[in-house]
């Protein structure tokens, strides 16, 4: 009786054998296809991430050179006389009195 349990047993494995690892290796491509799709959308991620910072520094960029033209036309409307004024004529930027140390500001 033992040894026709054991027949059994032996035929039902090699039987089941292939189902097994066949269940095994599905899950084995189960995991890998999951890994792949996870570092997909992780590359994904970090592609718009920089996409995201190189829009900003483009934005700050032209926010800079607005900037500059506006300081360069400021710089030039000050620092270059029009053709009404004479060198004689520029103000001149005198020094403020000075605070005498033993008053205090408030």
């Amino acid at each position: 009786m033992t040894f026709a349990a054991g027949i059994a047993v032996g035929i039902a494995l090699s039987t089941l054998k292939p189902f097994i690892f066949a269940a095994k290796k599905r899950r084995t491509e189960l995991v890998v296809a999951r890994r792949r799709i996870l570092a997909g959308i992780k590359e994904k991620h970090h592609e718009d991430i920089l996409d995201e910072a190189f829009r900003t520094t483009e934005a700050i960029k032209g926010e800079l050179d607005k900037s500059l033209e506006t300081l360069q036309r400021t710089l030039n409307a000050v620092m270059i006389p029009t053709p009404t004024e004479s060198p004689e004529h520029e103000a001149s930027i005198e020094p403020s009195h000075s605070v005498k140390s033993g008053h205090s500001a408030s």
